[in-house]
């Protein structure tokens, strides 16, 4: 941190110094990723009607083996708090794309699958999503910088899900 005067002459400031070289690597991952979605927004998510947040909700329950998962395993994977999922939940629900079924192997949990309707809207999202994913990533890349790119973000959400457990103290 420096001292500067402000710019109306009156009196000094602490103004933070940031390092663009150590956010060049953040901003390039944060902006390819809101480009990516801005596009999977436009050109797949709104086709649909459907909100962005239950079609990852249906695309995960349609990838996972047997189609059903366990609301607490949505939370992890979702990285939002019970209360959140549980909410969109019952959206989805409501709205007849999933339903809630007991859990055989913890009578006080319950299985997440997809209803006949959810598949409707899956089939209707996937070959939009597919599309744009060809064009965006698989158009711009070559298969091995996919699998490096796939690599190093696992790197980093390793890195990032760690952090609080070795946290390096700020420089100054």
């Amino acid at each position: 941190m420096s001292e500067e005067p402000d710019p109306s002459g009156k009196e000094t400031f602490t103004r933070t110094k940031l390092d663009p070289a150590l956010l060049r690597p953040s901003g390039a991952l944060l902006g390819a990723h809101i480009a990516v979605a801005a596009a999977i927004d436009e050109h797949a998510v709104a086709v649909t009607g459907h909100d962005p947040t239950t079609l990852d909700l249906l695309t995960r329950l349609a990838l996972t083996e047997g189609n059903q998962l366990r609301a607490v395993e949505l939370c992890r994977q979702l990285r939002l708090s019970p209360s959140h999922v549980s909410r969109m939940l019952d959206r989805a629900e409501a709205a007849g794309l999933v339903r809630r079924e007991p859990d055989p192997d913890d009578r006080r949990a319950h299985q997440i699958a997809v209803t006949p309707h959810g598949w409707e809207v899956i089939d209707q999202f996937a070959p939009l999503l597919t599309a744009v994913l060809k064009e965006v990533v698989h158009g711009a890349l070559a298969e091995d910088e996919i699998e490096t790119l796939v690599a190093l973000l696992g790197k980093i959400e390793q890195a990032a899900g760690d952090y609080p457990n070795h946290q390096a103290e700020p420089e100054v």
